[in-house]
């Protein structure tokens, strides 16, 4: 099962061979930052190795051939194109590469928008910054500077479910250029053996002056005053419009799939990758534990936890790890009495088959799951 989900897997029950696999997942787990899965038997736990150990040479540098044929294609793309902007997502903050990316932003003019999976690789205050691309989710005139960008340079992009806004997304290869730790791919041209640091720096190092393509304006969150509304629903653009101002400079943001992420893509990250999302529906139940490895990481920060009330379900018990390691996140359970990505799906089956039943309201009331009333959420 783990050879699913990780980039790399090994059973270390031959001792021959155990270093050897010890150094190859290791090496993996740099070169993608992705997980790795070791599983070490009870018998090999005091295992020594018959020979030394001879360290591993490192990451393989790029091809320099391709690296320079993938910079020039890629160099004439955009200096030709008229409306070129960048898409940046999740591998900028893995490898660190956030100082780069910006350079290269600010030598060319081009407009940084993120994927909701790659929220915050930027400051959100940043005058580059075009704002989240969500496909046809997403305010419209982010998906506008996106999707009729004619030369799209995409950096470090994951193209899932959620990061295409539901499969909402109008993007062209043909005027794609996507590059990514694992793959370099120029409109329909692949090119191997091409770091994506070394090819943004490259980029970089060209000093380009393609044409300036137009930054979206971007609504102010904090432009008006959160005033109490005295027995006024607690309703959850209010929430949110309300957690705009508890962010600073010392607050890490850390939301949970569904409504609490869709929610939370609209809050203004000042600071760079202080917003953590999984982003994918698979990953439900990863806030509450992510607040233990953020605060172990960063203990000066302050946590803000948004889960669902099924997330939280999964692995709430978590809380009992924050309270042993004395952390100190605020957690928000947003309640609709549900696991909602679930329950539409079957709500939709039932429509189309009267006959199956919906399950009862568990607090007798004979009514099926929904909504909380706002008065009481």
């Amino acid at each position: 099962m783990f050879e699913k989900i990780t980039v790399a897997s090994a059973v270390l029950d031959d001792p021959l061979t155990a270093f050897h696999q010890i150094d190859r997942l290791l090496a993996a787990a740099v070169r993608y930052k992705r997980p790795v899965y070791l599983e070490l038997p009870r018998d090999q736990v005091n295992v020594r190795p018959d020979g030394p150990h001879r360290l591993p040479a490192g990451l393989p540098p790029s091809d320099p051939d391709a690296l320079r044929e993938a910079v020039d294609e890629t160099a004439s793309m955009l200096l030709a194109a008229k409306r070129p902007v960048i898409l940046a997502d999740v591998e900028i903050h893995r490898f660190g590469l956030q100082d780069d990316l910006l350079a290269l932003a600010e030598s060319t003019g081009m407009p940084i928008a993120t994927t909701i999976l790659g929220k915050s690789v930027v400051s959100e205050s940043h005058p580059l910054f075009a704002g989240i691309y969500e496909g046809a989710m997403g305010r419209s005139e982010v998906t506008e500077c996106v999707e009729q960008s004619d030369c799209l340079l995409m950096l470090g992009c994951f193209l899932t479910d959620i990061n295409l806004g539901i499969f909402t997304a109008n993007l062209d290869p043909s005027r794609c250029i996507d590059a990514t730790s694992e793959d370099l791919r120029i409109r329909h041209h692949h090119y191997s053996d091409v770091r994506l640091d070394d090819f943004i720096r490259a980029l970089v190092d060209r000093k380009l002056k393609p044409a300036r393509t137009p930054v979206p304006p971007r609504p102010d969150p904090l432009s008006s005053p959160w005033v109490a509304q005295k027995n006024a629903p607690m309703t959850t653009s209010r929430l949110f419009a309300r957690l705009n101002r508890v962010l600073n400079d010392q607050t890490v943001v850390i939301a949970d799939i569904g409504d609490s992420l869709f929610g939370a893509a609209d809050l203004w990250m000042s600071r760079r990758t202080e917003f953590i999302s999984p982003a994918y529906y698979t990953s439900m139940g990863f806030a509450v534990p992510a607040a233990v490895g953020a605060g172990m990481a960063s203990p000066a920060t302050r946590v803000l936890v948004i889960v669902g009330d099924g997330a939280f379900q999964m692995t709430g018990m978590e809380l009992s790890t924050i309270a042993r390691y004395g952390l100190n996140p605020i957690v928000i359970v947003l309640n609709n009495h549900g696991y909602t990505t679930e329950r539409l799906p079957v709500e939709r089956h039932v429509q189309r088959h009267p006959r199956v039943a919906l399950p009862q309201d568990p607090r007798g009331s004979g009514r099926r799951p929904g909504p909380r009333s706002p008065h009481r959420g």
